[in-house]
């Protein structure tokens, strides 16, 4: 598959999205659905050109592309120059700004974007924060998200080409009232303007049953999907790379 026919399923399930008013959601629901993924659906995922911008949980879910098996096999190219894109498909993977520092993230991400060049190359761009940006003030968190949705819709805006997929931030065991309020924030834009959202707090909060967890009153990291209260053990890594597999299925055009 050609990479213009690569793009046009993009922009085709960008299309339906916007006419039908309605975005795509990935949460909890989207777990374990790999075995669905046509094969043709997977080559034509491979010839996306996709990059991603993150810290260490974002690290814990390309981990977890490579316990699903050959048949989802993914080697992600860390840090590539935008001009690989030029002759290559596939994943591209840079650590996005400083941990404790959501703003600079922001601003990382925008300029990767659009002074380095990659929004004129790629099909699919994201970024994660991650749970380290946040504390419990909510009033920060807001700050946060009034940032982050700018930049974002101003991009959609520069680049309609391009697929940005939002994502919530990833929760802890424990305190997460800043996150959650940041989290509340993007699930709410994102329905009300038909936005393309992975929502990993929701799938990192729900159990193998799909049980809700809280802590405190609030969403929180099951257990089970936690190696230190905060990053991923290995079944949560294969969880969310599971997922992330449904995301890309459905941005290639698959309709499940």
């Amino acid at each position: 598959m050609n990479r213009s026919a690569a793009l046009a399923a993009v922009l085709s399930l960008a299309a339906g999205a916007s006419a039908a008013g309605q975005g795509l959601v990935v949460d909890h629901a989207s777990v374990g659905r790999t075995d669905r993924i046509p094969d043709a659906t997977i080559a034509k995922v491979r010839e996306l050109d996709v990059l991603f911008g993150h810290q260490s949980v974002g690290a814990n879910i390309l981990d977890g592309l490579g316990m699903l098996g050959p048949r989802f096999a993914i080697e992600p190219v860390i840090e590539p120059e935008a001009t690989w894109y030029d002759e290559n498909h596939g994943l591209g993977e840079f650590p996005v700004g400083d941990n404790e520092d959501p703003l600079g993230k922001i601003e990382n991400f925008r300029r990767m974007i659009g002074e380095g060049g990659f929004g004129k190359r790629i099909d699919v761009a994201m970024m994660k924060l991650c749970y380290v940006d946040f504390t419990g003030d909510l009033e920060a968190a807001r700050g946060v998200y009034e940032s982050y949705g700018a930049m974002m819709d101003a991009l959609e805006k520069e680049l309609p080409r391009v697929r940005f997929v939002w994502w919530t931030a990833p929760l802890m065991e424990s305190d997460n009232a800043g996150r959650n309020e940041f989290n509340r924030l993007v699930r709410a834009h994102c329905e009300a303007h038909g936005k393309i959202l992975f929502d990993l707090a929701d799938i990192e909060s729900h159990d193998e049953s799909g049980t809700p967890h809280r802590a405190d009153g609030e969403p929180a990291l099951c257990p089970e999907w936690s190696e230190d209260g905060g990053h991923l053990s290995e079944a949560g890594r294969r969880r969310v790379a599971t997922a992330w597999w449904y995301l890309m299925a459905r941005l290639a055009g698959w309709e499940e």
